[in-house]
């Protein structure tokens, strides 16, 4: 059995177990929406030397819907669904598109056209609540799916000796793997049942890239570099919403 499985275990046997003692209790549902900024991790984060996705990540932001069942005073179960939408840095696109060009013997400058690339996330885990005065602190730890979509790179090589421009491009990959999670929020009161939130959460996963490739073609010149390989992907999200308990 993996630990993927042995967690899920848990979680199941600690929902039984905490809503047979809660059954006397008032049970408390939550619904929020938040949104802000968001910072990737991992190795598409961090510039690295001879890897051209290495550092390919950038800033962003993302949008996130969560949903509390409180099952005890203190503890309940949270599911999550969140997206992010990162810029792409293509310093480390063009330094391997200098290396074909060190291949032809030539110089170039470089004009480059990429999208964002892009996380998405369903997470589901247990949370625990602290209540001081009008404020509530929440924290979680969740397990579910993470989708990856890496960016398209499109560049065109322009000789500074006058002749034929190289097209190097790299296209866009998907994937998917189980994955991680975890974060906490601050709420605030508002008005009747609603109330403003602070929230901050880590989202990873080990995903697997398959024949992603990089191809540089001038004429009869056609290089391509393809990849695949296992790489750990993640966002730090922070930002506020509001939300209602009902």
């Amino acid at each position: 059995m993996n630990n993927f499985n042995r967690f899920f275990l848990f979680l199941s046997a600690l929902f039984l177990l905490t809503r047979l003692s809660g059954l006397a209790q008032d049970t408390r549902s939550f619904f929020s929406v938040t949104g802000g900024y968001s910072l990737p991790v991992g190795e598409l984060a961090r510039e690295k030397l001879n890897d051209p996705l290495a550092g390919l990540a950038g800033s962003g932001y993302f949008g996130q819907v969560n949903y509390d069942f409180r099952i005890a005073r203190w503890l309940g179960l949270r599911a999550s669904g969140s997206m992010n939408i990162n810029k792409t840095n293509s310093a480390p696109i063009i330094e391997k598109a200098n290396s074909y060009a060190q291949v032809l013997g030539e110089s170039f400058t470089w004009q480059n056209n990429v999208s964002t690339w892009k996380l998405n996330a369903a997470m589901i885990g247990p949370a625990l609540y602290l209540n001081m005065n009008r404020v509530q602190i929440e924290v979680h730890a969740q397990v579910g799916k993470v989708w990856a979509k890496s960016p398209s790179v499109k560049m065109t090589g322009l000789s500074e000796s006058g002749g034929e421009p190289i097209d190097v491009s790299l296209r866009s990959a998907s994937t998917s793997a189980y994955g991680l999670a975890g974060g906490g929020s601050l709420r605030f009161p508002l008005a009747g049942k609603l109330f403003f939130q602070i929230s901050g959460d880590v989202i990873g996963a080990q995903a697997e890239i398959r024949n992603l490739s990089i191809r540089a073609v001038r004429g009869n010149f056609d290089l391509s570099d393809k990849i695949s390989e296992k790489r750990f992907i993640g966002v730090v999200n922070a930002g506020a919403g509001f939300g209602i308990a009902f």
